[in-house]
């Protein structure tokens, strides 16, 4: 009777060692899913639920309904496309050493935040903060 007590508590302990395995990994693959249950019925017994996400809404014209991110987005995706502002990025891109593509980077920095004030005047705050940072990543020209 022993061995067959340790071979089944051995037994319940690796499949419980194994689920959980298999519960982490599952769950770090899609996020915090639950892990699905299973059983030792046939598998045409089992019917399995998946687990979908709920897409969010478009965002709509109305600025009322829209979050401060997707209006930072949609000012910074404006401003990209301006003409001023994509000529700054050219340089850049285009700069020889690090002192002038520095020097280039925070004139486009500039421009480009300056924009994005303009399009979006209610998140100046914001994008007065983020401009900041963005700035005090790339050195000043002495």
């Amino acid at each position: 009777m022993r061995p067959t007590f340790t071979s089944a508590l051995l037994f319940l302990l690796c499949t419980a060692v194994v689920h959980a395995a298999e519960s982490t990994s599952s769950s770090s693959k899609s996020g915090s899913r639950p892990a699905e249950q299973t059983s030792t019925a046939p598998k045409e017994a089992s019917k399995t639920r998946k687990v979908t996400k709920e897409k969010p809404a478009p965002p709509s014209g109305d600025k009322a309904n829209q979050s401060d991110e997707e209006r930072f987005t949609v000012a910074r995706k404006a401003a990209y496309e301006d003409a001023k502002v994509a000529e700054l990025r050219a340089k850049v891109d285009s700069a020889k050493n690090d002192d002038t593509a520095n020097k280039a980077m925070r004139s486009y920095l500039r421009a480009l935040y300056g924009k994005m004030r303009s399009i979006e005047p209610s998140l100046e705050e914001r994008i007065n903060m983020t401009e900041a940072a963005a700035l005090r990543a790339f050195p000043q020209a002495q």
